[in-house]
């Protein structure tokens, strides 16, 4: 979601650059924009260009409590709900988030469909980035951060270890990247990137996607890490191409 969520804007760059360079934003938008540039500054490039073009991104979007698109769906916040979205995807149940926030299942359903459409409908991409933010933010959430998964992923990684992977990739931004370049190359060579996240990690990818949040809400990260991470992708992909696809092959790959 965060990937496709850049590579849409990334791709959004170029086209506002040439609206820049010919005059159609407005002087402040321009001046705006060229200075950041000149900064290097890429969160305020895509924050001024996103605007520009009548969207918001992760730094910009806002949480209007009259704003309709965001209020509550039998109670189920936008917070609710993507927080609960992390916990399902950690193997907690839907039966479990329901327990968790009070609420019955058909409740639970008609609010996952009401605010799927609304993410899907909104062209400013508001709703999606406070969703995204929130989903990053399960560990805040006071019903549900401490749910444990009744249907969690079978793994032989120790909690202990899969914490202290979970923690690094808060914080540690290489890590971050190289464990997204690393599924990436998995599946590019027909591993389930996903099974492969569990076995070593004893991760799911909601998990790793959740734990990145901050990372991918940084387009000067973004921008900065690009080129990493696809360095990393070539290096999994070649590890990954000289195994028979069935044993370790994590076996010579340091984490």
């Amino acid at each position: 979601m965060f990937k496709k969520f850049f590579k849409d804007l990334s791709g959004n760059l170029e086209d506002i650059a040439k609206n820049v360079s010919k005059g159609q934003q407005d002087t402040d938008t321009n001046d705006e924009i060229l200075k950041a540039y000149a900064n290097g500054d890429m969160n305020k490039i895509f924050d001024v260009g996103a605007a520009s073009a009548g969207y918001t991104t992760m730094n910009t979007a806002t949480e209007d409590p009259n704003d309709p698109q965001l209020q509550p769906v039998h109670g189920i916040t936008v917070f609710d709900y993507a927080a609960g979205a992390a916990k399902i995807g950690e193997g907690c149940t839907e039966e479990q988030i329901c327990r968790a926030l009070g609420v019955e299942r058909p409740q639970w359903d008609e609010a996952q469909t009401t605010w799927n459409n609304r993410m899907r409908d909104d062209k400013t991409f508001n709703v999606i980035n406070v969703y995204s933010k929130y989903f990053g933010m399960v560990k805040e959430h006071e019903k549900l951060e401490g749910l444990k998964p009744d249907n969690a992923p079978t793994t032989t990684v120790v909690s202990e270890d899969a914490a202290a992977n979970l923690q690094r990739l808060e914080t540690d931004k290489h890590y971050f990247f190289e464990i997204q370049a690393a599924m990436q190359a998995a599946y590019d060579n027909g591993i389930d990137g996903a099974q492969w996240l569990i076995d070593n990690l004893g991760l799911t990818v909601a998990q790793v996607n959740g734990s990145g949040t901050k990372w991918m809400n940084d387009f000067n990260t973004m921008a900065q890490m690009m080129d990493y991470q696809e360095q990393k992708k070539k290096e999994y992909s070649e590890r990954f191409a000289k195994e028979s696809g069935t044993g370790s092959v994590a076996d010579d790959i340091n984490f």
